[in-house]
């Protein structure tokens, strides 16, 4: 008898929840080894940065004009990130808009604190990491049902994602899965689909095991360097995040390899054999993946 093919990932790997964590446990047990954590009220109950609501940005910013990202109306390119926002609208319509229904439109990488320079002062980063990029925090906004397709960060940077309204779906895979989740060559993208897996076409995610966990208001996830995430927004949420440099030199010359010499490599390459960099790109992630089958 053939045995029924699964339907899904393996996405049970545990992760810890924790809460007024010290700088030697969380070095100890999740910087060095760099595993995930969530963490419940990283920056203090009452930080100023938990008031922060869709209200608050309406009012304050809802003039700027800011860039608009949707999956569902745009070519997408499963190799490469979207560099550029096809499309305006004003801040205050945005947040409108995903308050009121469902919509896969998203804003990420939004440097928000560039339009408001005093919201730095409503929070201060606890002495848990070091080499934190507290000068570039992000912020991230989506309706229900926008999705961050799965992807590593191209710095290679840890992240810590802190969510201030609304519930996040996060499902992470270790780097050391980066072959059997089909990564493309020069690149940190893969065309496998979290929530419906195709298993005849990608073979090797049977040996991939993930983590699912979902985030809410006053949470901080912290995604080591190089882990995939896949995010969806189960509601309308608002969330921000701050980068650290990894501990490991291995981990910086990586981001630094992808950052400023792989994606310009990647770019030129795909400008000057278009279709032809992406079906060899696509032939060798299936080379990597099934080698060892």
């Amino acid at each position: 008898m053939v045995a029924k093919q699964s339907i899904s990932l393996d996405l049970n790997n545990h992760i810890d929840v924790v809460e007024n964590i010290s700088r030697e446990d969380f070095q100890k047990y999740y910087m060095i080894p760099q595993r995930p954590v969530i963490i419940k009220h990283l920056y203090g109950k009452d930080a100023k940065v938990y008031d922060w609501t869709f209200d608050y940005f309406s009012k304050e910013l809802g003039h700027i004009d800011v860039g608009v990202f949707d999956d569902e109306s745009e070519e997408r390119k499963d190799d490469r990130s979207y560099k550029k926002a096809p499309k305006t609208m004003k801040f205050g319509d945005y947040l409108e808009l995903i308050q009121e229904k469902p919509t896969t439109k998203r804003l990420f990488l939004f440097n928000v604190f560039k339009h408001k320079k005093e919201l730095h002062e409503h929070f201060k980063f606890p002495n848990i990491a070091d080499k934190v990029l507290t000068f570039l925090p992000l912020a991230f906004f989506g309706g229900q049902g926008a999705i961050t397709r799965i992807h590593r960060d191209m710095d290679n940077s840890c992240v810590f994602l802190t969510e201030l309204a609304g519930y996040k779906r996060v499902v992470l895979f270790d780097p050391k899965y980066s072959q059997k989740l089909y990564q493309y060559p020069f690149s940190t993208h893969t065309s496998i689909d979290v929530n419906n897996p195709d298993f005849e076409k990608y073979p090797a995610l049977r040996e991939v095991k993930g983590i699912d966990c979902t985030i809410g208001p006053g949470d901080t996830i912290f995604m080591p360097a190089g882990w995939w995430h896949h995010i969806e927004y189960n509601t309308a949420g608002l969330g921000f995040a701050i980068r650290s440099l990894s501990p490991h030199i291995g981990d910086r010359l990586l981001g630094f390899w992808q950052v400023g010499i792989m994606t310009h490599l990647d770019e030129f390459l795909n400008k000057f054999l278009g279709e032809k960099w992406f079906a060899w790109k696509t032939r060798n992630a299936k080379k990597r993946a099934e080698g060892g089958l």
